[in-house]
């Protein structure tokens, strides 16, 4: 606060007639607040002009129009000769060098020490220094660095002071020939920085811009005129650039080229100035004519009007004349000179008038536009830091390629097993809304329950259901005879063959022993056809085990044939795993798989810093998808080793023997209690002498039951006694298939990340710089973002300093 306090009293002893604003009414700003959000008071003019002059030092003016006086006009209007008797510089002209490059002449007033003695050795330069630099526009990518960096690359500042200060015009000129050498053209966009310090000098900076040409000279390119052309244009189209037009006074102004390129872009002619030299050079006679045109009222209405300038004719300049000396012949010539001298506003007269009011238009400009020039430089940063964040990392040395591929590497190691299995995001941001997205732990768990349901409605699971189309025996009318399901409703189960007859009794369409072929021949698949079948209680129905009985007939050993065989037993359950559960197993896995390679290639994708290196990500996807068939073949083969073990039934489970035991009393409990009909008991319960002929039916039903099932072959007993078993050991094993499979799978997802990262850990540096490529237009999008975030950086820097 001090410092700023003392920056104002200088600067209002300095330039009172700037200093209006009251120091009490400053805002102040909170620790916390970016110093950009609150445009500064400046106490004095010097002081914003030195932060625009900052900000064109910087490039800012590349990306946004900074407010600036530029002085255009052919290449004989004059306009070296008017910018030299302003800055009281002799600036390169026809007769020495002709201006190629613009030349920014920042020109600040300071006073003049009256103890300076020249030649004496004193280091004070009497208020006198200029230093000349380059700002370089379009400066050559050397080593991939935006900047050079030694004196050999690029220009050295030089500074000259009052003992050395005619040697200011040759350091201007060497500048512009080591701009032109350096970028091989005959026009540059670079700018010659002009810093010069001076008791003569206006705060003024002005823009001197190559002449205007009409035809090119013998040793000059045939594209010189559209290259100058091009770089007026880059003003020209300034919307904050002030368009000091020179004009000589002796040429027709209709015919004047540079108003016309300025009407171009400034239709209502607010902000051209056209200056009007050479007047001692107008035909006798003409000069009414030149006078109601500076009047303005031979033209169109010029906003800020017009001005006359009388600089150095080229004799002068033969003759050594110096700039004070022109400056004071100048006065004299308007002073004395008809029809000049009887014009009452004299401010439209002399380069010192000029100076003054090109000063206090450069204020209005500067503080007009303050405000919303910092607004655009943090809207212009942001916007330029968001597109070099889409752009990615354009690596471009191999250091730079090996740190990337390392990050990525790391990156993909920690994030890939939460996205695969944890049903979560990965810890970094990858670019995409994770949230919305279908995780893949949701698609292997279904996947999963898909695995369950195709082993529940396998063989070996549903060995004993009964479901329409399985071929049963049924007990009908006392006899056991085998037919095909044709409907089940309820607890009732319909048999193709076995209908109802007009004496509601009921017959088997075929005989009972014949062959069950072909398809089916009932047709009972609507209510009134329905009514014609006999319903069969599920309790009296039992699948049949034919098949079971082929195998153990064909297994039998020679000794004592009454016991089961397991040789029958475990090829039975080998053959069922091996038909009916490692396919679907086999599935599981290869789904697993392919969720695997989506999330691993949907996470390479989504990796913004290699968006723009296709080589490097096609990279990744292939070693992702190589990775994944790796394990996917070790993972089949544990299947077929699991399911190997699972062929040689094995188990201690008391589950199996509980099950076992009560599936073989089933079926006859099932048969005694369905026939012990309600009706019938109760009907005999009425009876007066019901007790003996309740005891003696029960009796015959159970003695009937058992003599059926005593008349069975052996080899019948053995299949249901196989079927039951079976029936028994299939939920076991359905237990550990559900879980078993599903957990290789699983592990091979968490085995993954490990996996992937050996795999980038094995890759050379000579293969990463290979691989990471970025595009050609890519490392130039870059260097340009960098560029200009780099400008933008250090004008919000400058803004930060001037609190």
């Amino acid at each position: 606060v001090h410092h700023h306090q003392a920056q104002e009293e200088e600067t209002t002893r300095d330039h009172p007639h700037d200093h209006h604003h009251d120091t009490s009414t400053k805002t102040e700003i909170a620790e916390h607040d970016d110093p950009i959000d609150h445009p500064p008071y400046l106490g004095g003019y010097e002081h914003y002009r030195s932060f625009i002059d900052q900000l064109s030092q910087y490039n800012v003016d590349e990306y946004i129009d900074l407010p600036m006086i530029a002085v255009m006009g052919d290449t004989s209007s004059g306009k070296s000769s008017l910018l030299s008797m302003i800055s009281q510089v002799e600036l390169p002209s026809k007769a020495t060098l002709t201006t190629r490059c613009p030349i920014m002449l920042q020109m600040r007033k300071s006073h003049q020490n009256p103890y300076y003695q020249e030649n004496s050795g004193d280091d004070d330069d009497d208020g006198y220094q200029a230093t000349v630099k380059v700002i370089w526009k379009d400066k050559p990518v050397t080593n991939n660095s935006r900047f050079w960096r030694s004196d050999e690359d690029g220009f050295a500042p030089r500074t000259v002071n009052r003992s050395n200060w005619g040697d200011l015009t040759q350091l201007i000129a060497d500048a512009q020939a080591f701009i032109l050498a350096k970028q091989e053209k005959d026009v540059a966009r670079d700018v010659i920085q002009v810093e010069m310090r001076c008791p003569h000098c206006e705060d003024l900076t002005l823009i001197d811009l190559p002449g205007m040409v009409r035809s090119r000279g013998k040793d000059e390119s045939d594209t010189l005129g559209e290259e100058i052309q091009a770089l007026l244009n880059d003003y020209l189209h300034n919307s904050r650039c002030v368009i000091l037009a020179v004009l000589p006074s002796n040429v027709d102004f209709h015919n004047s080229q540079i108003l016309a390129e300025a009407r171009k872009v400034d239709h209502e002619t607010k902000r051209t100035i056209p200056v009007l030299t050479k007047p001692d050079l107008i035909d006798y006679g003409a000069e009414g004519n030149v006078k109601e045109l500076l009047l303005g009222q031979k033209t169109q209405t010029f906003e800020m009007g017009f001005h006359m300038v009388k600089g150095r004719g080229q004799d002068a300049l033969n003759r050594n004349v110096t700039i004070a000396e022109a400056l004071d012949q100048e006065e004299v010539f308007f002073r004395l000179t008809e029809p000049w001298s009887r014009v009452d506003d004299k401010a439209l007269f002399g380069t010192q008038n000029l100076r003054t009011k090109l000063g206090e238009l450069q204020m209005r400009l500067i503080r007009s536009s303050f405000e919303s020039i910092i607004a655009e430089i943090k809207s212009e940063r942001e916007a330029a830091l968001q597109a070099r964040a889409k752009l990615g990392v354009v690596p471009t040395d191999l250091g730079q390629k090996i740190v990337l591929f390392r990050t990525i590497k790391d990156d993909y190691y920690h994030n890939i097993g939460p996205l695969m299995l944890g049903g979560g995001s990965s810890s970094k941001g990858s670019g995409t809304d994770v949230a919305t997205q279908r995780k893949p732990s949701a698609d292997f768990l279904l996947a999963s329950k898909e695995f369950m349901v195709e082993l529940d409605g396998s063989r070996l699971s549903t060995i004993a259901d009964i479901s329409v189309g399985t071929t049963v025996v049924a007990l009908v009318n006392g006899q056991e005879i085998k037919d095909r399901v044709c409907n089940m409703r309820g607890d009732q189960v319909y048999l193709e063959r076995v209908v109802s007859s007009s004496r509601n009794t009921f017959i088997p369409m075929l005989d009972p022993t014949s062959s069950l072929s072909g398809g089916f021949r009932g047709k009972c698949d609507d209510e009134a056809t329905l009514l014609k079948y006999k319903s069969i209680h599920k309790n009296l129905v039992r699948r049949d085990s034919a098949w079971i009985q082929k195998i153990i007939e064909d297994r039998r050993p020679y000794k004592l044939p009454v016991f089961a065989s397991t040789d029958a037993f475990e090829e039975i359950v080998s053959r069922l795993l091996a038909e009916d559960w490692r396919p679907p197993s086999m599935e599981l896995l290869e789904k697993a798989s392919k969720l695997m390679k989506k999330t691993a290639s949907d996470y390479v994708a989504s990796i913004p810093s290699i968006e723009s290196l296709s080589e490097f990500r096609g990279f990744l996807q292939l070693i992702s998808v190589e990775t994944v068939d790796k394990l996917t073949e070790e993972a089949k083969d544990k299947i077929d080793d699991f399911i190997k073990r699972e062929q040689t039934p094995y188990t201690q489970d008391e589950d199996l023997i509980r099950s076992l035991n009560k599936l073989r009393t089933k079926r006859l409990k099932d048969e005694i209690l369905t026939m012990m009909d309600v009706e019938m008991v109760t009907s005999l319960w009425e009876d007066s002498d019901s007790s003996p002929t309740i005891a003696r039916r029960l009796h015959e039903m159970v003695t009937e039951v058992f003599d059926r099932n005593n008349a069975r072959e052996l080899d019948d007993h053995m299949a249901e006694e196989m079927q039951h078993i079976l029936n028994a050991y299939g939920k076991i094993a359905r237990k550990r298939f559900i879980d078993g499979i599903p957990m290789i799978c699983v592990e091979i997802m968490q085995e993954f990340p490990k996996r992937i990262n050996e795999a980038l850990s094995e890759v050379t540096d000579d293969v990463i710089d290979s691989m990471i490529v970025p595009q050609p237009e890519k490392i130039r999008a870059m260097l340009e973002y960098d560029r200009k975030i780099d400008a933008f950086s250090n004008g919000i820097a400058a803004i930060r300093t001037m609190y």
